[in-house]
């Protein structure tokens, strides 16, 4: 009977072990399983945020080279910046010309510098162009060149870190591409636009913007006047001085009368020495006020070719808009005559149509 309650007390005792065994090796399965399970929501989130910047970095590149305006560039930039890093406050410096902006904080200068983003924590926001305590600095490069940087701060502490830098510094580089690109497209329509010479606007140029300037004079029944000039005996400046002596007088008369115009005027060397000159809301009486101005700005030009020196003077017509009836071409041909008027009646004078 002992014997036999022994060996069922052992058999209890060695159940009660496998029990615990079993829960120990179960409870060390489960763990096993939670942080597995923990790692892979972990990884799946990761996912996540990856597949998502992904899309937005996609995205932005869209919206970048879809753009040509480099203001319009910068503005999508901190829109998307504002999607992918967190941030209190931003700012965007453009050099010109390789230069550093004037306003820049003497603090920021290392930053001319980086090829790559720059953490700056627990600064003195004072000196900052952004507030906050914590800053991202990530440069603008577009192929290979600099050409400015972004600038995020936080009032955190440590809020940005290295996902952060990577992430602005794709949209920097994307944008600072799109940026150049609209530099670049933005001067080639101006070299389109301009006779290389004169600096003044070429003929395709000008009768594009004089048409939507007449149309829109006639449509609020504005006053428009046109303005036509020629150089008075230019054939004898190409053939006493050279025509290099003839090419400085076309460029220095060009700069004369730029000086004299309105911001609101177009301007257009017409052919060989004629400018053609169009004032949107001006009448006749003022339109002969400018041509005088542009006549007298002129005749006070002297010109130096080796041991010679000499001036020249020019002849102007004037023709303003006459009602409905009229044409653009009517009336640049009506000062075009006012101006062989002027020729007519002695040169270095302005006649009227």
């Amino acid at each position: 009977m002992d014997d036999e309650s022994g060996l069922l007390r052992r058999r209890l005792d060695r159940e009660r072990l496998a029990r615990k065994a079993a829960e120990r090796i179960t409870e060390e399965r489960s763990r096993e399983l939670y942080f597995q399970g923990q790692e892979l929501e972990r990884a799946a989130a990761a996912e996540r945020r990856a597949r998502g910047e992904a899309e937005t970095l996609r995205d932005a590149l869209e919206a970048f080279t879809a753009r040509l305006d480099p203001d319009e560039v910068v503005r999508r930039l901190q829109d998307f910046l504002a999607r992918l890093v967190p941030h209190g406050a931003s700012a965007v410096y453009l050099l010109e010309g390789g230069s550093v902006p004037a306003d820049l904080p003497e603090s920021l200068g290392a930053i001319r510098e980086a090829t790559r983003p720059i953490v700056i924590a627990n600064g003195s926001g004072a000196a900052m162009p952004v507030g906050g305590v914590a800053w991202l600095a990530a440069p603008l490069l577009a192929h290979g060149e600099y050409i400015g940087f972004v600038l995020l701060g936080s009032d955190e502490a440590g809020a940005f870190g290295d996902a952060h830098a990577r992430l602005a510094q794709a949209l920097a580089g994307e944008a600072a591409v799109a940026i150049q690109n609209a530099y670049l497209f933005r001067e080639v329509e101006r070299l389109s636009a301009i006779d290389p010479l004169t600096g003044l606007h070429n003929r395709r140029h000008f009768e594009a913007a004089a048409r939507a300037e007449f149309a829109r004079a006639e449509r609020y029944a504005l006053k428009l006047s046109a303005v036509m000039l020629d150089l008075d005996h230019f054939k004898n400046v190409n053939d006493t001085y050279g025509h290099g002596a003839g090419d400085d007088v076309l460029e220095q008369v060009a700069g004369a009368c730029l000086q004299q115009l309105r911001e609101s005027d177009l301007h257009v060397r017409y052919g060989g020495e004629e400018l053609c000159f169009l004032l949107p809301e001006t009448g006749s009486d003022e339109a002969v006020a400018m041509a005088e101005r542009l006549r007298a700005a002129i005749a006070g030009l002297r010109f130096d070719a080796g041991a010679a020196s000499f001036t020249v003077t020019a002849s102007l017509g004037v023709a303003e808009r006459d009602g409905d009836g009229d044409s653009l071409a009517s009336l640049l041909q009506r000062s075009d005559e006012a101006l062989y008027e002027a020729k007519r009646d002695g040169r270095d004078r302005v006649a009227t149509a």
